[in-house]
């Protein structure tokens, strides 16, 4: 079932089949979220006309059930606080009876009689004191404007309509002009729009009981007929015929701020927490700190500075609350301490660190390793290297890894084949980071500290050679992300005019240092493969193979000496 949205003042409602999520701002400006389970479900999906009566029945209980939840978490607390929530009501009230009962019930019909004249035509007469209807009740709708209440409220009703066709994208799009046909206010305003000009075109006179039930009964049937209709443009996908909807959602949405969208859109989050967790508890206690809360608030921070990356809100969030990215999904609230140091950390990585450099450490291969600025956060597609290297690792295979870094593909290595693991760096305090992720996976490793072959005895030989040198043209590395550019060390990115001057000194120094049918392996940059493959094969190197990463973009050379 499709996730329904309803407005109220200061929030809106989000339901899906029989779960109901309530994101609003309380009276003081903080973020409140309630949850539900409800009996009032729609079950009439699929029966033209009768979905439509049940859809109006359900809007109109779902809408007044938000304005009044919404309204009992709002109100104030202090009793010496003037409140004028309720004169503010009246005011409306009067307002709305006058201008309906007055304006729009008596002005029309004597415009009509007096440019058509008693005996003039009927059905003109009808037809322009229901178009003079349909033009003041426009008007009436205008005017509602004029209440910041009803502002606030429209405001939420555009978020609802971004949110339902976006969905976790809503944010930035407050100037895209589409709009939701089926968005129940922009439905409710075209029922009676209708309805009004039915029931003044025809004109029953039968008294007052008949004329309440004939009119009772173009009612529903306009409620039927409306539904079918704005369904039809809907599962169009036509958008000059989505466009006609803005006739009608022009009066009930006003254009909303980001923190109307992330609202919404903490709704959304938690009702399909709900439907995908069905033994979660739902929220009712005030005094917790609503995960879904929390999520959009991270999300929104980080999108609001560029970082577009969804896992990157995961793995703050997780690594604060000690929990892989799979189990946050399943946590509930947050105590106030774990909420300030997921903020603070977010903040961080708004400013431009990366998450790894603000924790001190990242997963690779399943592994735990420490980083710093001094060495190279591994990076997901370096699993793919390793990947390759285990499959040729014995209990006689002798690896040797150039330019370690942090340690993390020779521990790797070493810690998934009963391989014999060198590795080198030219950087002393990589060789300590190294060192210690070495120490902390329990694995015994030779760590020589060399500018390439440079210290390395000249009969020592090996069966592989691995490196994931650095391969950012010099030119490159100041259009790199900030979040690399500042926080990774330049030695580690910097790979000479061409982004290959690593790949030619190791493969032509590798050669007195592997066994006869020895293999090296390298990690190579977007559009690197091709000469890397010349390197390898103007060095006498065959057998050069090629492993494509996620994206399909070539990663992984290899070849047999």
């Amino acid at each position: 079932m499709k996730n329904l949205f309803f407005p109220c003042s200061n929030g809106a409602v989000c339901q899906n089949e029989d779960r109901r999520a309530l994101s609003l701002i309380d009276c003081d400006g903080g973020k409140k979220l309630f949850s539900e389970n409800t009996k009032n479900k729609v079950i009439f999906w699929h029966f033209p006309f009768a979905r439509g009566l049940q859809y109006f029945i359900f809007g109109i209980l779902a809408l007044f059930k938000t304005l009044f939840w919404s309204a009992k978490v709002c109100e104030k607390k202090k009793k010496n606080e003037k409140d004028y929530t309720v004169w503010m009501a009246l005011l409306m009230a009067f307002f709305g009876v006058f201008f309906a009962g007055i304006i729009i019930g008596y002005l029309p019909g004597k415009l009509g009689y007096f440019l058509v004249g008693a005996n003039g035509s009927t059905l003109l007469r009808n037809f322009l004191i229901s178009f003079f209807r349909i033009i003041l009740f426009a008007i009436f709708l205008i005017c509602l404007k004029a209440f910041p209440v009803m502002r606030e409220f429209f405001r939420f009703n555009r978020a609802c309509d971004l949110v339902s066709i976006y969905g976790d994208n809503a944010r930035g799009k407050y100037k895209n002009g589409l709009c939701e046909p089926l968005n129940f206010l922009n439905y409710l305003i075209f029922v009676f729009f209708l309805d009004i000009f039915v029931v003044t075109f025809i004109g029953i006179s039968m008294g007052y009981f008949l004329n309440f039930l004939v009119n009772l009964a173009i009612f529903i049937l306009c409620t039927m007929v409306c539904y079918e209709i704005l369904w039809l443009i809907d599962k169009s996908g036509w958008s000059y015929l989505k466009s006609l909807c803005f006739v009608t959602s022009f009066f009930v949405t006003m254009r909303p701020s980001i923190t109307h969208v992330e609202t919404v859109l903490t709704a959304l989050t938690e009702i399909n927490f709900l439907t995908t967790q069905k033994d979660r508890s739902y929220m009712e206690d005030e005094s917790k700190k609503p995960f879904s809360v929390v999520y959009t608030e991270v999300r929104n921070k980080l999108l609001a500075s560029n970082v577009t990356d969804k896992s990157d809100a995961d793995w703050i969030i997780a690594t604060v609350l000690g929990k892989n990215r799979a189990e946050i999904k399943l946590v509930e609230s947050v105590t106030e301490k774990e909420y300030k140091d997921i903020m603070k950390a977010t903040n961080r990585r708004a400013n431009g660190e990366s998450v790894d450099n603000i924790f001190g450490y990242t997963e690779f291969y399943g592994l735990r390793f420490d980083v710093n600025k001094k060495v190279l956060t591994p990076r997901p597609e370096t699993e793919i290297l390793v990947e390759q290297v285990l499959r040729f690792c014995n209990k006689k295979t002798k690896v040797l890894d150039v330019g370690t870094g942090s340690g993390a593909i020779a521990v790797t290595i070493a810690k998934n084949s009963e391989a014999q693991v060198s590795a080198l760096d030219v950087s002393k305090s990589a060789l300590m980071t190294a060192q210690g992720n070495a120490k902390k996976h329990d694995v015994k490793i030779e760590f020589i500290h060399s500018n390439l072959f440079e210290n390395l005895k000249k009969r020592k030989r090996f069966d592989i050679i691995v490196s994931n040198p650095p391969y950012i043209p010099t030119k490159d590395i100041s259009k790199l992300d900030v979040n690399v550019r500042e926080c990774d060390p330049k030695i580690a990115l910097d790979g000479g005019e061409d982004g290959l001057f690593f790949y030619r000194e190791i493969t032509k120094n590798a050669i007195p240092h592997l066994n006869n049918g020895g293999m090296i392996f390298y990690e190579v940059g977007k559009g690197q493969a091709g000469a890397v493959r010349k390197i390898l094969k103007e060095n006498g190197f065959k057998d050069i193979k090629t492993i494509k990463d996620y994206n399909k973009i070539e990663r992984v050379i290899c070849g047999k000496l």
